[in-house]
């Protein structure tokens, strides 16, 4: 598997800057994401990562709005420079930056540097590509799987019936994906990558998505990110938007489970879609009580 993955790298990478496949090095793949192809690669003495989407990828991500995305946070300087785009298959080439992914860290030292490159996002007034469309968002994700799950159901049913109530919340570029492999600290400065799921969001959608490993990452970044204890109400807010990011993941797991992607990379997407779901029943009744 390991060859093959390699020589997918090298037959893409060629083709987008237009040399041999002997002329692209593998120099490493990245670990994280659930199923695309993102390695360190060597053309002509230049470092780069370049990225395949996997299967079903593309299922899931607007490619011409990931792309759109991209170029509009250029100013911000918090993403690494982007050199190839392709908008139909999702190949992307970008300059390699040398640094620290904060998976292979303690986070708790950086929780100022991470609340302030969300804030210069957030703050920026740079208007997304689109709106987040988090019912429509389940919708179509649902139309993948066919799923018949009671208890998925019950709570995006009850998700909804709060998000209702949050309509005239003030909205801001997000990420939409802020977690920590996708955080690399590189000469003191913080870059964030991995733009798939940026659009029009709330702040605690970000701060949530960071709470991706251990929740309670979540409710301290919120501390730092307000720069005062959070409220309840805001806490709930952060749990409110895991709870959709739980019933999110569930769904992208269980087609991952249906197409047999569970057998080609030897891992239970099954077992995950139900740790997905649990954890969403977790924050509603924390919410709710």
């Amino acid at each position: 598997m390991k060859d093959q993955n390699e020589q997918i790298i090298k037959s893409h990478a060629a083709k987008a800057f237009s040399v041999n496949e002997d002329d692209v090095k593998i120099i490493n793949r990245f670990l994280g994401g659930m199923s695309h192809l993102t390695y360190h690669i060597r053309i002509a003495d230049l470092d780069y990562t370049f990225r395949v989407i996997g299967n079903d990828g593309n299922l899931f991500v607007d490619r011409k709005v990931e792309h759109e995305h991209i170029k509009r946070i250029i100013p911000l300087g918090i993403n690494h420079e982007t050199v190839y785009f392709d908008e139909v298959s999702g190949d992307k080439a970008a300059k390699y930056v040398e640094g620290t992914v904060l998976t292979e860290i303690d986070v708790k030292p950086y929780l100022g540097k991470i609340a302030a490159v969300l804030k210069k996002l957030h703050q920026s007034g740079i208007e997304p590509a689109s709106d987040y469309g988090h019912i429509e968002r389940l919708a179509l994700y649902e139309s993948f799987t066919k799923e018949n799950n009671p208890k998925y159901d019950f709570l995006k049913k009850k998700w909804i019936e709060i998000f209702m109530t949050r309509t005239n919340q003030p909205k801001v570029f997000c990420h939409g994906d802020a977690q920590r492999s996708n955080m690399v600290l590189a000469d003191d400065k913080l870059y964030l990558l991995d733009w798939e799921y940026a659009g029009l969001n709330e702040i605690y959608y970000d701060i949530a998505s960071f709470g991706n490993v251990q929740f309670s990452d979540a409710l301290r970044l919120l501390d730092v990110y307000l720069e005062r204890k959070a409220t309840k109400a805001e806490q709930d807010a952060v749990k409110f938007y895991r709870m959709f990011q739980a019933l999110q993941w569930h769904q992208v797991s269980t087609r991952k489970d249906m197409i047999g992607l569970s057998e080609v990379v030897h891992f239970d997407f099954k077992m995950l879609a139900e740790k997905y779901l649990n954890l969403a029943e977790t924050l509603y009744n924390e919410i709710k009580g």
